[in-house]
């Protein structure tokens, strides 16, 4: 690989801290030869950053993929212009619906890709992570330093990027962290390095996606619909769940009491500043390794860390929810309809009165 200026390892000149003040997302402007800042704490490179025609290449398994992929999308397609196939089931005669039959096809896909990417060794991978400006610079500095020297540098985890800025950047830009490890097909060590880095840096990702769909260009506005990243909830059920064996047995007896006090206690957890509500959203990618710079997930703030993003912030994402989607803090913007901060003032009218002119007594002239 040519020697990139961007990119910082063991081996370095500059240390961790001086790279990371010299190099920061937001002052980075991509003129088309440094879209990403990196940082690696064992000299691996990720599959997608493979250059066609190396010697190591894995050229042919990509070729498979691809035509795997092409012949899936043409399947899929045929089954949107199958007349046979309703639009709805019909329980009754036993006929399923294009949907159901889609979604069939998409997990069978999905399961040959596993399949070639274990067969060939080619299972790296990378958790995505979108936060917008104001707080990327510090998202990327704390995660990066986690992975050289802290609690990341114990799991799986081996390298991470950042993307640069883009010269014709947008308003509410939205910036990508990718945080690899080797294989994204063992649920064990991808959900290690989800509990770890979210709560160790405080920021959580919004999906995960293996290098071998970069390659072969599959992102969420591929034609034929197959889903290009994974999230299960049962990645965040481990996730969440207690490290620690000895902890079981109390921790089950306690799971009744913790349900009905969870909405309480996370009330005071908020109050004191421990937690934060995850703001979430669901974001589509961009085309090739750019189809990530989507918008963002959000951020989460671990346990007994300050949370990066101030209690005032500018941009929400797109959530109604009273109590993930807006802040006490923050006013609405022009509501149609707005409670008034202070006490209401009487307003002239020829058919009203005050309260007051309504209990006080009429004075009597006397003569």
């Amino acid at each position: 690989m040519f020697e990139y200026a961007y990119s910082w390892s063991p081996s370095s000149d500059l240390s961790l801290d001086d790279f990371l003040q010299k190099y920061k997302p937001t002052m980075v402007i991509d003129d088309g030869q440094k879209p990403w800042i990196w940082v690696r704490r064992l000299e691996h490179e990720p599959l997608d950053t493979e250059v066609p025609g190396d010697e190591n290449s894995s050229g042919p398994t990509i070729e498979r993929a691809q035509k795997l992929l092409k012949d899936y999308s043409e399947k899929i397609t045929n089954i949107q212009k199958d007349n046979s196939i309703p639009v709805r089931a019909n329980k009754k005669k036993g006929l399923r619906s294009k949907k159901e039959v889609r979604e069939e096809v998409m997990v069978e896909v999905a399961n040959e890709f596993k399949r070639i990417s274990e067969e060939s060794k080619l299972t790296c991978g990378k958790w995505l992570f979108f936060l917008p400006a104001e707080h990327i610079d510090e998202a990327f500095a704390r995660l990066s330093r986690e992975l050289v020297t802290g609690a990341l540098s114990k799991t799986p985890a081996f390298c991470a990027k950042v993307a640069t800025t883009p010269s014709d950047v947008g308003l509410n830009h939205r910036y990508l962290i990718c945080l690899y490890l080797p294989d994204l097909y063992d649920k064990a060590s991808v959900t290690e390095v989800l509990r770890v880095a979210c709560w160790s840096t405080g920021i959580r990702p919004n999906s995960a996606k293996t290098d071998l769909y970069t390659l072969i260009g599959l992102d969420s506005k591929h034609p034929s619909g197959i889903k290009s990243t994974t999230l299960t909830k049962a990645y965040w059920d481990e996730a969440n769940a207690k490290p620690s064996a000895g902890e079981s047995k109390s921790t089950a007896a306690s799971d009744k009491a913790q349900k009905k006090t969870a909405k309480r206690q996370r009330k005071e957890d908020d109050e004191d500043g421990v937690f934060e509500d995850v703001k979430e959203a669901v974001f589509d990618e961009g085309s090739d390794e750019q189809e990530e710079l989507g918008t963002m997930t959000s951020l989460i703030a671990a346990k007994n860390l300050p949370f990066i993003a101030p209690k005032k912030a500018k941009a929400r994402p797109e959530n109604d929810s009273a109590t993930e989607g807006e802040s006490d803090d923050l006013p609405l913007a022009k509501p149609a309809t707005s409670a008034p901060k202070g006490p209401l003032k009487p307003v002239a009218d020829a058919d009203s009165s005050s309260d007051d002119e309504i209990k006080k007594p009429k004075k009597i002239r006397r003569f």
